[in-house]
């Protein structure tokens, strides 16, 4: 039995990743917020079609390597994502300092922290 809406589902998907990864590229926010709206649709819709046709469905027709291509494709697409964040985080800390992240520690001036607080009844002692 064969499942032509499967296989052009897997299109649908395969281009509209390539269509993510071109907004990205082009560092069009806009168009990647559409296009990733869009990919989480197509993603939606292919886990609806084979819920439909059955898992074995999936697995015929070299299908198992095209979600797999899909998935590899999809990892390296939020990679450079999260690539393009720390790049604009770095480009907005250059053009206003205030917006700096504070780390962890930052409420300590001091080169090595600050002081340990005193715990228990004893608030000072002296020798």
């Amino acid at each position: 039995m064969s499942y032509p809406s499967l296989d052009l589902q897997l299109d649908l998907l395969d281009k509209q990743l390539h269509d993510l990864s071109g907004h990205l590229v082009d560092g069009d926010a806009a168009g990647l917020q559409q296009a990733s709206v869009q990919l989480q649709s197509l993603a939606v819709e292919l886990m609806r079609l084979a819920d439909a046709a059955g898992r074995d469905a999936l697995g015929q027709h070299g299908r198992v390597n095209r979600l797999r291509s899909l998935s590899a494709q999809l990892g390296m697409a939020r990679d450079n994502l999260a690539r393009r964040a720390a790049y604009v985080e770095q480009a907005l800390a250059l053009v206003v300092p205030g917006t700096q992240n504070k780390g962890t520690y930052a409420g300590s001036a001091r080169g090595y922290g600050s002081p340990i607080r005193q715990s228990g009844a004893f608030s000072v002692l002296a020798a």
